[in-house]
């Protein structure tokens, strides 16, 4: 196994499929404000890694900012009655090459024996058909990623969300966080469905499509894929999306595949969970929610990962008279760490 990191545990038992958070539900975790665009956590540089007590000013400015944060989402989050249809696009873990760039010449052996040479690298990786040079565009999780990963799964949990359905990015980052994510219900039979067509922009990819683990060699290092699921692209249809794949066709295609999901389930309740990258809670939520379906600019496509960083969360859910979905403000509670926060960019996502 790439990861070795423990289940995530939980202090509540396991929910209906289509539950959601609310109600008179008791829960371990406020989440009024998981997605509001306020600078909660905006600190001075380096000011978590101070030492000492915090004074009593910085603390009653960071309440005053929760506040107003609550006070932003209940005046926001006017929401119609569910269907009972959830949806939440879910970015994976914190990935190996963006924290080690120079790791495939570093923790390599000159006879591809690998060598981790810091803790947040996983200890072991899963061997690849072309040995290390297969990650280089399908790089792993860190460890931290994977934990994340678990946290995530975890706050679902702890806010009575199970996820029915878990469909996934072929990507190895994107498989390593969708188990993670289900390490919070142990013993779960709810298999990660692959479906190529959920990969990025292709337009970064010169080489063409990376060499993913098949499903069969995922299987083979304990992630619980569903072998004999028949995806809505194929990876030889995949293999067509050259470099040469423009923004607005990577858009069209994310969108395609999120409704033909979609349209797999049409009987509520159900949570379905989609792994995928930082574009996707983008590309594929605009339509759905009746976004302007404007194509960002190549500048803006190269800051996604600013607007929906690491392990970001976007639930959506189908109004009941299934004439619309809307965004869900509340689904699930954030994750703040040092400067970091999993809270997407909500001004361009609304934009």
């Amino acid at each position: 196994m790439a990861q070795q990191s423990a289940a995530a545990t939980s202090q509540q038992g396991n929910a209906p499929a289509g539950g959601g958070g609310g109600g008179d539900m008791c829960t371990a975790y406020e989440t009024r404000f998981s997605v509001i665009d306020v600078k909660v956590n905006e600190k001075a540089k380096g000011a978590t890694l101070q030492a000492g007590p915090i004074s009593a000013e910085e603390q009653k400015k960071q309440a005053e900012l929760l506040k107003e944060a609550s006070k932003r989402a209940e005046e926001s989050a006017q929401q119609l009655a569910s269907s009972g249809r959830r949806l939440f696009l879910a970015r994976h873990g914190e990935r190996m090459d963006r924290v080690f760039p120079g790791w495939l010449r570093l923790a390599f052996s000159e006879f591809g024996m690998y060598r981790p040479y810091d803790l947040n690298m996983p200890l072991s990786l899963p061997p690849r058909i072309n040995g290390p040079a297969d990650f280089h565009d399908d790089t792993p999780c860190t460890e931290i990623g994977y934990v994340t990963a678990q946290m995530i799964g975890r706050g679902a949990r702890l806010t009575r969300v199970t996820f029915s359905h878990v469909y996934c990015s072929p990507a190895l980052r994107c498989v390593q966080s969708a188990h993670g994510m289900l390490k919070a219900w142990p013993g779960t039979t709810t298999k990660i469905r692959i479906e190529p067509g959920l990969f990025e922009y292709m337009g970064w990819y010169r080489n063409g499509l990376p060499p993913f683990l098949t499903p069969q060699e995922m299987v083979a290092q304990g992630y619980e894929v569903e072998i004999d699921y028949a995806p809505i692209m194929t990876i030889d249809d995949m293999k067509t999306k050259t470099a040469k794949e423009s923004l607005a066709e990577y858009y069209d295609r994310s969108s395609k595949v999120i409704t033909e999901i979609v349209n797999k389930h049409p009987n509520p309740p159900w949570n379905i969970l989609v792994v995928a990258h930082a574009p996707t809670l983008d590309s594929a939520s605009r339509k759905l929610i009746a976004k302007p379906t404007a194509v960002p600019s190549e500048q803006d496509m190269n800051q996604m990962g600013l607007h929906f960083p690491y392990g970001a969360v976007v639930a959506l859910e189908e109004v009941e008279d299934r004439s619309k979905w809307q965004l869900m403000h509340a689904a699930l509670p954030p994750i703040s760490y040092l400067e970091f926060t999993n809270r997407i960019n909500f001004r361009f996502f609304n934009r």
